[in-house]
């Protein structure tokens, strides 16, 4: 009833929000749930925005059921207690094994600021020593990993295959 009411109204789009299930899964049946409610008539129009969802898996999930835009605070909280984002998972830059590191960068194909002039044993360095430069160059790196990906998401849309 709350779509069917709130579809009534004469906004631009749809936030959806709020406590959406104990963790992906449950995130998913709802997604698979509500989306089709938000494509009948001219409800299909309109832009289904998501709030809070930026994980990798979740980010999939809302893209391929049909949500056009989401905001989130991950990449930034990540970067900033030194967990990179790469795109054979999460590298958690403070572990010791980094300290030997020298000359490999975050994600081998990244060409963010970050790691085109920093290495992962540099970077743990910063960590390592407090210096507030590390949580900037962090987030830099897992910004610009999480608009790689979304304009990839975004070709995969416009050729079709999502």
């Amino acid at each position: 009833r709350s779509i069917d009411y709130l579809t009534t109204l004469p906004w631009d789009g749809y936030a959806i929000g709020g406590s959406l299930g104990n963790g992906r899964d449950e995130l998913r049946e709802l997604l698979d749930w509500m989306m089709p409610l938000f494509n009948i008539g001219e409800r299909s129009s309109k832009c289904r925005h998501l709030l809070g969802i930026a994980d990798v898996e979740s980010v999939h999930n809302a893209v391929e059921r049909g949500v056009d835009t989401m905001d989130s605070s991950y990449p930034t909280k990540l970067g900033r207690c030194g967990t990179l984002m790469t795109k054979n998972g999460l590298i958690r830059i403070k572990q010791g094994k980094h300290s030997k590191s020298h000359g490999m960068k975050i994600d081998e194909d990244c060409e963010c600021s970050t790691c085109s002039h920093y290495d992962r044993s540099y970077l743990r360095h910063l960590f390592k020593a407090n210096e507030p430069v590390a949580l900037q160059l962090a987030t830099v790196h897992n910004l610009h990993y999480m608009n790689t990906l979304m304009s990839e998401l975004r070709q995969q849309i416009l050729s079709g295959k999502i």
